[in-house]
């Protein structure tokens, strides 16, 4: 008892801080903007387990050694700012200080590594008690999945933090917030999502400089949106205008197709139906993976036959297929499209231009002026490329609730990112090659389309369920009748028994 030595810690949490603290997951999260208290709680945490659990090994880490040195690492040491915050590690418990190398050692035994995550493998040889990573959207999902194989130091915590910013729906997102996850994800990742209105610790004027930032900028950072975030592509998606209830397509509205034959990933192939006003429907979808073209091949031919919202019976436009078919098998030199031709499915080459079909879908994702909404009275304000409002109206590209690939994947596309070079300033933009399957096709089918005016008469609308019940039941009923007098209708009289 000679040797034990009391420190009052003078931290006081705001109440999101609290809420985090009492977390209890193996993986805890804290999530929002900026100013919200995630990196300093994260630190005020990280060093109450390094002393409950003497002897435990640590790692505080960030993508890269500069942003860690200056940010993370001295809000570890030094603390904020704030006179009840996070105010660093107490001097008195540290044994070993090595600033070179970001290495801590405490009085109790408990080690502190700083270490930059730009290379997952970095992690590779570690046998750690606790681990913590600042920005976390920054690095890969690589990171978390080797944190998971490094939690093995007995008589330790084994418990991770990882602070981050939104970022769409992200891996972060998947396993920490994500309302669907699996019931086990639930329990294993818990999160705490919290804005700057969180904290009561601010200055009073940090909040007013929110006011000129882009409404993108303040949805994300402030608000703490995951639905946008860097790089998004289709920064105009918007669920509640672009997800609709399925309805059943009338049989004279044009129907189009595009197969992703899947060379090496997976597969997909998805249907839109072009209306009488030049909207369209993505109305059908299949993603899969591991499927030969026989099995595509019968897949197609059975739901467009099948009297769905979009059959029975549908007869197509166009069919495209993804220029990639055109490969040839080192084996044989068949070509994808070439089998599909062997199957009975005939297409069309689609283009090979990704700026093409990201400008058409952005097109139709985007309001027009004067364009009606098929869906509901409903319009919205449209902008020039200066922010000005210049009228109101509504998109032209709809998905159906049923295709839910698509609706996952389309908001979440993004830019790949790209480095100054020597002789421009900055690299050419490529989309992201990624859950990009359904994005390709729809883009494929709105490039084929082009500026062509739909050939569909203007009174032919889509019949709702109710309509669509009462057409079958006296459909049905004619039917019986007719069966009932083909002996009459034939000429011939039927055959009286008894």
């Amino acid at each position: 008892m000679a040797n034990q030595l009391t420190i009052e810690v003078p931290y006081k949490p705001n109440p999101k801080q609290g809420e985090f603290h009492g977390l209890t997951a193996k993986y805890r999260g804290f999530c929002g903007g900026w100013g919200n208290g995630k990196t300093s709680g994260g630190c005020a945490e990280f060093f109450m387990r390094l002393m409950e659990y003497p002897g435990t090994n640590s790692i505080v880490s960030r993508k890269t050694r500069p942003e860690l040195r200056t940010t993370t690492w001295k809000m570890l040491v030094d603390g904020d700012t704030q006179p009840t915050g996070w105010r660093g590690i107490p001097k008195e418990v540290i044994e070993v200080y090595n600033r070179s190398d970001l290495y801590i050692k405490l009085r109790n035994g408990s080690e502190i590594h700083g270490l930059p995550l730009d290379d997952p493998k970095k992690l590779e040889n570690y046998n750690l008690g606790l681990f913590m990573c600042d920005q976390a959207e920054e690095v890969t999902e690589d990171v978390l999945l080797k944190v998971h194989g490094r939690l093995r130091q007995h008589d330790s915590p084994r418990e991770s933090f990882w602070l981050f910013n939104p970022d769409g729906h992200n891996y972060l997102w998947k396993r920490f917030i994500d309302p669907r996850r699996k019931v086990s994800w639930k329990k294993l990742y818990r999160c705490v999502e919290a804005t700057p209105f969180d904290n009561p610790n601010l200055p009073e004027d940090y909040l007013e400089q929110f006011e000129g930032l882009p409404q993108h900028w303040y949805d994300r950072f402030v608000l703490g949106s995951h639905e946008v975030f860097v790089g998004q592509i289709f920064v105009e998606w918007n669920d509640d205008r672009h997800i609709i209830e399925p309805f059943y397509i009338p049989p004279d509205w044009e129907r189009w197709c595009c197969i992703d034959p899947g060379i090496g990933h997976e597969g997909a192939i998805n249907w839109v139906a072009r209306d009488y006003n030049n909207n369209c429907y993505v109305y059908r979808e299949v993603v899969e993976k591991g499927r030969d073209v026989s099995w595509w091949a019968s897949t197609i031919e059975e739901l467009e036959q099948s009297d769905d919202f979009g059959g029975p019976d549908e007869e197509l436009e166009v069919r495209l297929i993804g220029p990639e078919s055109q490969q040839r098998a080192q084996t044989d030199g068949r070509t994808v499209r070439g089998v599909y031709e062997e199957e009975g499915i005939e297409t069309e080459l689609a283009d090979k231009d990704p700026l093409a079909r990201i400008n058409r879908i952005s097109a139709r994702l985007r309001p027009q002026p004067g364009h009606d909404n098929p869906n509901s009275d409903e319009l919205y304000e449209c902008f020039d490329h200066d922010g000005n409002v210049i009228g109101h109206g509504a998109p032209s590209l709809y998905f159906f609730k049923s295709c839910e690939y698509s609706i996952e994947n389309f908001p979440q596309y993004r830019w790949r990112p790209t480095r100054t070079t020597y002789l421009d300033e900055q690299g050419p933009e490529k989309p992201r090659k990624r859950d990009d399957h359904t994005v390709d096709n729809v883009g494929h089918i709105l490039v084929s389309m082009g500026d062509s005016e739909p050939d569909v008469p203007e009174n032919s609308r889509p019949r709702n369920r109710e309509e669509r019940f009462f057409e079958d039941h006296f459909n049905e009923e004619l039917a019986i009748a007719a069966a009932s007098s083909e002996p009459y209708i034939r000429g011939r009289i039927p055959t009286v028994v008894g």
